[in-house]
Parts: structure tokens; sequence; C-alpha cells
């Protein structure tokens, strides 16, 4: 006999592309705040009516709304099969994660110009990487004022194009908190991944301060 559907219990998952929206900013809205919330919980949520309201502070029919515009942008979704939640340091779990998220190099920095994590550089390249990654997160708070309200530019990001305008060193920024970091990546991206989802859930149950 098949479990009545009514007994199945489904998960909040937030997908990759919600793992990216949440850290674009430092601002911090009320769709922003479900995702960091699902994202720095140590273990799967379910997805109850009383749950959901909880989690945004909203009534149910708010609460609904919200949660339906994350989905229909696929920020967000419900799964019976939820994916596993990264355990174990994030100094165990960067040299796991760092390889998948592009197709040459990788690099993690904070905005101190500390490197956390690499694949593919040498020591010496690591660390003069992550020093210019600090560097441009300085010039971008300088110009942001004229990127956004001037130039109509959100992007966050930064990157060194061929003569095609593909990218050939991206640097991403991911806010956590009142933190940022810098994802370094050579060559085309694959953000498209729960290795990225499990890199910022990581990030978050370290760093986030909210």
């Amino acid at each position: 006999m098949n479990q009545d559907q009514s007994e199945i219990t489904e998960f909040f998952q937030v997908t990759p592309s919600g793992s990216y929206y949440a850290t674009l900013s430092p601002e911090v809205d009320e769709r922003r705040a479900l995702l960091l919330q699902l994202l720095s919980a140590d273990t799967h949520v379910p997805y109850f009516p009383a749950v959901l309201k909880k989690l945004t502070g909203y009534n149910e029919k708010e609460a609904q709304e919200l949660m339906g515009w994350l989905t229909e942008r696929g920020f967000l979704q419900l799964t019976t099969e939820p994916e596993a939640v990264p355990t174990g340091s994030i100094e165990q779990l960067l040299p796991e994660y760092l390889p998948q998220l592009a197709e040459g190099r990788v690099l993690l920095a904070d905005e101190q110009g500390f490197c956390l994590g690499q694949s593919g550089y040498a020591d010496e390249e690591a660390e003069a990487l992550a020093a210019l990654s600090a560097d441009i997160v300085l010039m971008h708070e300088r110009h942001q004022r004229l990127l956004r309200e001037h130039l109509g530019f959100n992007s966050v990001s930064w990157g060194l194009l061929d003569a095609a305008g593909h990218s050939e060193l991206g640097f991403w920024t991911l806010h956590v908190g009142h933190q940022k970091f810098l994802l370094v990546l050579e060559g085309m991206p694959t953000l498209n991944r729960q290795s990225f989802v499990n890199l910022l859930s990581v990030l978050m149950r370290r760093y986030l301060d909210y």
C-alpha cells in the first residue's frame, strides 16, 4: 500500500541560483532572510505552514506569497529527498567543493586578502591573487554609487575578459552577513551545482553574524 500523500514530509531546498541570490548584497530583505536561515541550518528544515510562518515572522498568507516569489524564480524548492547537509570543518570541505566550481583553477579569499582555500595554484600565486581580491573589493566599494545608482549595474562581480568577451578570470563577491568573500574562478564557472550550495552553507554556519 502506498503511503498516504498527506503523511509525506517535504523539506525546504535552496537551489544554486537561490544561494547566489542570498549572497548578492549585504542588505537583507525578507526574501534573502529566509534563504539565509535555511542555508545556515544544521539540519534539514521540514516544510509546514507553521514552520514557514515562524521563519518569516509573517502571517500565513504573507508567508506563502513570499515563498511563492522564491519558488517561481527557482531560488527555493520543496523536496522529499533533500541534499545532505554538509558536515565537517570548512578546512576539510573546501578541497572537495572548490574544484567543482569552475573549469579551471579556483580560489576563495576573504575581504582582507586572506586565502581560505584554493585549487590548482602555487602558494605564492594564491597569496597574490587573494591580495588582488581584497583590492577589487575596495575598488568596487569606492565606485558602487556610480555603478548602481547612475549606471544601473547591480552586479558585484568583476572579470578579466578575452577578445571575444569570455571571462578568463572572474571575481565573484559573496556577502555572508557583514563579511565579504571573493570566489576567484578561472574559465567557465560551474556554480549551478550542489557543491556551490554546500560551500555557502558551510560559510553561513561559520561566519553569518545576523
